[in-house]
């Protein structure tokens, strides 16, 4: 048996082959490029199927290729980033590019949303802050601003159930990512009616919520020939990207987090029941259906977590990427091991890098703030500052942590995945100033996990998402935190807790939650 992930994101989509006991078997990856003018983002839907088909299709080839022909795809589970998605006419046809969750457009039709409906309202039903980067805002800007393509719109697909119906036929959609449409009740895991009335949007053109793991039906048999798949592969639909993740690095119990350590950092906690303090959901923390039902996660994250260390790669350290291209190794283990050979560096560095180099997401939302750096000299070496760029996205992260916390929701380790986590020294300083364990994955590649996981349990090779969680999640490394540095760093934290204000000061803007 084997079982096939099929990962949709903004730019590229891969399949991943695997057994159920979680050994890869063959895989493909294809990109493509969204189109950005004047604030529109948009994807084109239907090179995104080509990329779809042609991934499934070297993926399954390989499969049997690479098993002598033993194994072939039995199952493909499907999972996407959330928000943006495709609408389609009666027959089927794409009707219009796919408005990405960075577009500007539906920001007036937000605001008359949250004029018609209250803030408080909307929040309380839906765990979010109203927003336009939400689906609802840009369907209600396709009604006002392309009433021809609306009055066409006989479906809209989010990514995940778009491919599920690609292949299938069948239109459902995780709770997941119907909870990043900002038209879904979480609690009672149903289309907000009410709320979509007064956006004056039909319920019916979305698919029907369904839990995770949850089989649509097999291949089209249209469709078996060219994707090198037999006509009783069953298509599964899985979860959004970031719940699907929280899945393969073993964020199944209330109190575990995974730390997905990419381009943005996005820690998500898992925990028992709704949270209540609406301070929470204006900050930007949502509420959000978990895989297991009963379960619920947020999410809290940088924008410029391995991006701004990648920033400091091409500009300070250019000479170490030169240098490691030379050497055919990564630059990152380069400037590591300059950080550990330099005594300077034991500690705390005392500079302090705030990373809002594009904006801040939670606890702030603003897209008005400014990335800073404080505390160089012409003594500071270079390895001291790559220190203090890990520190500053780590300080950013404990203060989503204690904000968290404190509106009651528990966080005791963190499952860290992504390239970050494969840095020992950014997992040690990661320790020290959360005061949390923080575990590394034998296989970082938690979206892919999550979606073998759900594949088998739907093939009955597990009983459950747990009993597959302890054969497939396995700890590579466990950091603990040392309550000496702890205390040390605790200083530095409680200077850069002040530091946001600081430099909005500086530059005349408020800070938008005072």
């Amino acid at each position: 048996m084997a079982i096939m992930g099929l990962d949709l994101g903004t730019s590229g989509c891969k399949s991943v082959v695997c057994s159920p006991d979680g050994k890869f078997i063959s895989g493909a990856y294809r990109e493509y490029t969204a189109q950005r003018d004047a604030g529109a983002h948009e994807l084109d839907a239907n090179v995104m199927w080509d990329c779809i088909r042609e991934v499934i299709r070297i993926g399954a080839a390989d499969c049997k290729a690479n098993t002598d022909g033993r194994d072939r795809v039995e199952a493909i589970i499907v999972t996407s980033f959330g928000e943006a998605g495709v609408p389609v006419d009666i027959d089927g046809n794409v009707l219009h590019g796919i408005v990405l969750y960075t577009d500007n457009r539906g920001e007036a039709e937000t605001n008359a949303l949250i004029a018609s409906y209250g803030r408080e309202k909307l929040m309380q039903t839906l765990y979010m802050k109203p927003h336009m980067m939400y689906t609802l805002p840009k369907l209600m800007w396709y009604k006002n601003e392309l009433p021809e393509i609306f009055e066409k719109m006989h479906h809209f697909y989010l990514i995940e159930d778009y491919a599920v119906w690609r292949l299938s036929g069948a239109s459902q959609i995780s709770y997941t990512l119907a909870s990043r449409t900002m038209a879904f009740d979480v609690v009672g895991k149903k289309w907000d009616t009410e709320l979509l009335s007064a956006a004056g949007i039909d319920p019916a053109i979305f698919s029907t919520p369904v839990s995770a793991g949850t089989v649509a039906g097999t291949v089209r048999k249209s469709l078996c020939e060219e994707l090198n798949l037999d006509h009783d592969t069953r298509i599964i639909t899985g979860a959004q990207d970031q719940i699907t993740a929280a899945l393969g690095a073993g964020a199944l119990k209330p109190g575990t987090s995974v730390d997905g350590m990419g381009t943005v950092e996005c820690i998500t906690p898992v925990f028992d029941r709704p949270f209540t303090d609406m301070s929470l959901i204006n900050r930007g923390y949502v509420c959000a259906p978990h895989a297991i039902d009963g379960l619920y996660a947020t999410y809290a994250f940088c924008y410029c977590g391995g991006a701004l260390v990648q920033w400091f790669r091409d500009t300070v350290g250019l000479d170490a990427k030169r240098l490691a291209a030379e050497q055919n190794t990564s630059a990152y283990k380069l400037l590591d091991a300059e950080l550990a050979a330099d005594a300077r560096c034991v500690g705390p560095t005392g500079i302090l890098v705030l990373p809002h180099f594009a904006g801040t997401a939670t606890p702030y939302m603003d897209p008005e703030t400014h990335g800073a750096v404080v505390g160089l000299s012409l003594d500071t070496p270079r390895s001291q500052f790559y220190k203090a760029v890990m520190e500053g996205i780590t300080y950013e992260m404990r203060l989503n942590l204690d904000m968290l916390r404190a509106g009651g929701v528990p966080v005791d380790a963190l499952n860290a995945t992504g390239g970050g986590s494969r840095s020992p020294i950014w997992m040690q300083i990661k320790a020290d100033i959360t005061g949390l364990p923080v575990h590394t994955l034998e296989n970082p590649e938690a979206g892919a996990v999550g979606c073998i996981m759900l594949g088998a349990v739907a093939g009955g090779y597990y009983k459950d998402l747990y009993e597959a969680s302890e054969a497939l999640v396995r700890i590579k490394d466990t950091y603990l935190p040392s309550p000496a540095m702890h205390d040390k760093y605790a200083v530095h934290y409680e200077r850069y807790c002040r530091l946001y204000d600081a430099v909005k000061g500086i530059y005349g803007l408020q800070n938008p939650y005072k």
